[in-house]
């Protein structure tokens, strides 16, 4: 419920304007030094898709520098090894930062850990200053309230409203309207949250429809405010399939399953009120198939059509993004024994290009790696035993996910007995997702036709560093 988040670390923020969309990120992170930062952004907010833009070396002094263009306001994501830590920028906008790494915040966190941000110099009508002022008073209520919210009797609906007003009427003052829109769809997300149904208490309406008629009816889409899209997903939750299991609905069912049309959804979708916005009715269809599509009462290849047709076709730029990132993460594949593995075409120090499919008919070994991964490194030592005890049977292939490929390149300058097939992930990020890379180094096991056998495979040095673990050797016999 407590909107906790790293914006908690702001001390400060300073921006200022250089050419028009041109923003610059750039500070001190000493921990890191020799380190690379990665900047992504989020490519939708309702999927939370992100994409990489670009990254740089943080130098021998802790210092850095990305620049990079811009046309709106972004949330923005930094990485550095497994750590993470965003913000938002704006166009023209310049951010001095501090970052830094808290053994304590992160002690109970395996992934996703968190970098600590700070901001040089003062500025408090900043976005993100003002974005963690109002977090600030939104825990406050929260936690002085928490009481009421438990009583789950409709009387924390005035205490709701007052804030909203109290807060709206201090932060219009500001005259930012994305920091506006982020206040309102924060606050709605709170009467969202509470599940109580066609209540009245004080003349304060608390019910569904008055929420959707206060914060979304006759509204326009706020695609680049992330607040929003979390309280449109909220809000319609499980909507669509609810809609399908009542007589009116057979429509909608028909429509995806039977007729496979884009066309016969909207028209089944344009006979409720609430769906009478053209833009509106197809955000509502998107967000609808992607929560469907994995139920078994609807035809998977069917919605991915018709998202691919929305994709190619709608007229809403903004939703062909956000299809074309639905699917994309609808047909991430999972690593279930005996699924398809990903396929990849990636290069070698060389530059010679390496598919997964060069190796049909031999077992695989694939490990996804990283200089900076300690693990990694130590595995490898024993890994290179295992080569050279296996490899007429099975195929090794190591994985660098360095941003630099010049760190793959010195890593095997430096080894040069580690003979078997070292590839550079590249652009191709998304493979980390495919084969769910959560920590480095990660270890699968692929069979002669490209099917997954084991996934997380063991270590190297399982069975001998790491009795408790199955023991990879055993399983290489097993093979044999």
């Amino acid at each position: 419920m407590l909107k906790k988040t790293i914006l908690i670390y702001f001390f400060c923020v300073v921006s200022s304007l250089t050419f028009a969309g041109n923003s610059v990120i750039k500070g001190n992170a000493k921990k890191f030094s020799g380190n690379e930062l990665t900047v992504y952004q989020f490519k939708d907010y309702l999927t939370e898709v992100k994409e990489k833009i670009g990254f740089t070396k943080i130098n021998t002094d802790g210092s850095f520098n990305f620049e990079f263009e811009t046309n709106q306001i972004e949330k923005i994501e930094l990485t550095i090894e497994d750590k993470s830590t965003w913000f938002f920028i704006e166009p023209g906008g310049v951010y001095n930062l501090i970052l830094d790494y808290d053994e304590e915040l992160n002690k109970s966190r395996i992934y996703d850990r968190l970098l600590s941000l700070r901001f040089s110099f003062p500025a408090p009508t900043e976005l993100n200053q003002l974005i963690a002022k109002f977090n600030r008073k939104y825990d406050e209520f929260i936690d002085k309230n928490e009481t009421t919210f438990l009583k789950r009797d409709g009387s924390i609906a005035p205490l709701i409203n007052d804030f909203e007003k109290k807060i709206t009427a201090e932060f219009n003052t500001y005259k930012n309207t994305f920091v506006s829109d982020y206040i309102t769809y924060s606050i709605a997300s709170i009467f969202n949250s509470i599940d109580i149904s066609y209540t009245k208490r004080d003349s304060v309406t608390f019910d569904k429809a008055s929420i959707y008629l206060k914060y979304l009816h006759n509204k326009p889409i706020k695609y680049n405010n992330p607040e929003y899209l979390n309280f449109y997903k909220n809000f319609f939750k499980g909507e669509l399939k609810n809609l399908t299991l009542k007589i009116s609905g057979m429509d909608i069912t028909k429509a995806i399953n039977e007729q496979n049309s884009v066309e016969a959804l909207s028209k089944a979708l344009s006979k409720y009120p609430f769906l009478e916005n053209e833009a509106f009715k197809s955000l509502f269809m998107i967000n609808g198939l992607r929560e469907i599509y994995n139920d078994k009462y609807f035809t998977q290849k069917n919605i991915l059509s018709i998202l691919e047709n929305i994709k190619t076709n709608s007229i809403y730029p903004e939703q062909q993004k956000i299809a074309a990132n639905v699917i994309e993460k609808l047909t991430i594949k999972k690593l279930a024994k005996g699924s398809k593995a990903p396929d990849f075409e990636l290069l070698t120090d060389a530059s010679k290009k390496i598919t997964l499919a060069d190796f049909a008919g031999k077992y695989v070994y694939i490990n996804f790696w990283t200089t900076w991964s300690i693990p990694s490194l130590k595995e490898m030592k024993i890994m290179e035993v295992l080569h050279k005890k296996y490899n007429s049977k099975i195929e090794f292939i190591s994985i660098c996910t360095d941003n630099d490929k010049s760190k793959m390149t010195t890593f095997l300058k430096e080894n040069p007995t580690m003979k078997w097939t070292f590839l550079h992930i590249g652009e191709s990020r998304v493979l980390l997702q495919k084969y769910e890379v959560k920590t480095f180094p990660t270890y699968i096991l692929v069979g002669k036709e490209g099917e997954i056998i084991k996934f997380p495979a063991p270590r190297p040095s399982s069975g001998t560093d790491r009795p408790n673990e199955e023991n990879l050797e055993r399983l290489f016999y097993e093979l044999k």
